[in-house]
Parts: structure tokens; sequence; C-alpha cells
């Protein structure tokens, strides 16, 4: 019989230790989308978002999101439909200054306000309202449903073209207590 040696008192701890810190852990929590959180932290919490996110931010626009202002509607095109916009605008958006000058400021709100509506518009309050909604803008959009959760999006006066692709709801009706947001395929764009 070969005799054992004791295991040295250190590599126990770390052993021991390491096996505490990975039982603790656990996987990073997302936000419900149950209408729980507000808007933006919802947003913050979907790294898949984290330029539409900016753009609110350096527009200034986040002040009009939340509840003591009534429900809003978003639009939220992913980081990779953003990819369209000009390079200038995406570095804008990708490294937002501490201190944006107007211009700056105005391109963001130019974006956001094209993609945002007041109310809390579910798909299903969209269609009862014949598919229109005001922007922000004050533009009008049609929304005009291909599945239960999936729509088309058309600004009225800017049709479909070569540089401005068609933009689709790709997944809609997510809940947050301050209003809904809905994913699109690529950003309403404000007008020329």
């Amino acid at each position: 019989m070969i005799p054992r040696r004791p295991i040295p008192r250190r590599l126990a701890l770390g052993v021991g230790g390491l096996l505490l810190l990975s039982a603790c852990q656990t996987p990073p929590r997302r936000a419900s989308e149950d209408g729980s959180v507000d808007l933006l932290t919802l947003l913050r919490d979907k790294p898949e978002h984290s330029r539409f996110v900016n753009a609110i931010a350096l527009s200034g626009q986040a002040e009009r999101i939340g509840r003591r202002n009534g429900a809003v509607t978003l639009f939220v095109p992913t980081n990779e439909a953003l990819n369209t916009l000009p390079r200038d605008l995406l570095a804008l958006l990708d490294n937002p200054p501490a201190s944006p000058t107007p211009e700056q400021r105005a391109r963001a709100a130019a974006l956001v306000n094209a993609n945002a509506a007041f109310g809390l518009l579910r798909l299903a309050d969209i269609q009862a309202r014949r598919g229109q909604v005001v922007t922000w803008d004050r533009a009008r959009i049609q929304v005009n449903p291909t599945g239960p959760r999936t729509a088309t999006v058309v600004r009225d006066g800017v049709p479909p073209g070569p540089m401005r692709p068609v933009v689709a709801i790709t997944r809609a009706d997510v809940l947050a207590n301050d209003g809904v947001f809905h994913v699109l395929s690529s950003p309403i764009l404000p007008a020329a």
C-alpha cells in the first residue's frame, strides 16, 4: 500500500476557493421584457442596440422617455442595421463625445425623432389606427403587418429605393413600463 501524502493547505484552500467561487457565480441577468423595467434600462441591457442608445443620449432626447412624460414607442434598429448610415455618423454613435456640439446633437436627434412616437403603440394598436403612426419629427409612417410580430414600415414621402432599403419590424412589442419598442431591420430615415 502506497502511503498518501497530505494535500498542501495552500492548494486545498485554492481549489476550495475556486469551487466556491464557481458555485456562486450566476449567469448575467437580463432585463425582463414583461413591462417591469423602463425603456432605457431595457435597451441598455441589449448590446445589439447600443448605437441607438448612444443616439438617444447624444441627442438629449433621453429626458423625453420616462413615465413622467407618458408612454413612448421606439422603432429601434440593431447596430448592424445602422451600418447603412454615413461613416461619420456611425463613428459618432460608436464613440459619442462627452461634450457634443450642437450639430452632433442635431444629427443624433434627427435619427431618434424619425424612430420614435408618443404613446404605447403595440403592433395591434397600430393596426387599429389603420397602420398610421406620427413620429416625433411629425412625419407619418405606415406600418403594414406581415406576420403576428412582424411588419414593414414606410415613411410617407420617402419610398424605399436603392439607398433606402425596405424597413421591417423583425420583432414587435418588446414591452417596458414606460412604453414599447419594435426591433427594425434598418432605421427609419428622416426626410433628406
